[in-house]
């Protein structure tokens, strides 16, 4: 039965890498998803807190695991898929969730240090991505919606948020509790 299920499986891959190699890389969308993420990870870069630098980095890294997980949870439950990928070989390098996830979730959590402005950042953040972000995606390919809505993302989002703070905060609370330096959370 497994044989099978593995011989499917890699023919499907094999078609996958197909289209992708003959018709995906290198087309506009495939452009599109480099720009856009580019464009992204730049910003990170020109507006990341330099005094900071360890903990923001931290941000993002969570960031990109827990927005990957979520993603991989999406596509495995047929709830949304990617028509274009950056990368084949990943999922977790797709349209949106590459860079311009993360970077919003790391910004949000350098600008908003307290739980009650970072709740209310993230609310407005969490409705510009799934209003506005989401359905531009969709509209221009980058993103299809089998067995999902506009609402879904957005709640989504909002627990993405949290668990980010709540992990980085976390982290970074053990680190200084344990550092030979005895240093204050930024």
């Amino acid at each position: 039965m497994y044989s099978h299920l593995e011989k499917a499986f890699n023919k499907y891959l094999t078609s996958e890498t197909e289209i992708w190699l003959h018709q995906d890389i290198f087309s506009a969308h495939w452009w599109s998803i480099v720009i856009l993420n580019a464009i992204f990870f730049v910003l990170l870069l020109i507006l990341i807190d330099r005094y900071r630098i360890v903990l923001i980095s931290l941000a993002f890294m969570v960031s990109f695991v827990i927005s990957g997980i979520a993603d991989e949870i999406g596509n495995y439950f047929d709830y949304w898929e990617y028509p274009h990928q950056f990368l084949i070989f990943t999922h977790r390098f797709n349209a949106v969730d590459f860079a311009v996830i993360p970077v919003l979730m790391t910004l949000c959590y350098q600008y908003f240090r307290k739980w009650k402005t970072y709740l209310v950042a993230q609310v407005i953040v969490s409705a510009v991505i799934s209003f506005i972000g989401i359905p531009l995606c969709v509209y221009f390919h980058l993103y299809s919606m089998e067995n999902w809505n506009y609402f879904n993302s957005f709640i989504v989002s909002i627990i993405l948020f949290i668990v980010l703070k709540m992990i980085v905060d976390f982290i970074w609370k053990q680190a200084n509790k344990y550092s030979p330096s005895g240093q204050k959370k930024s």
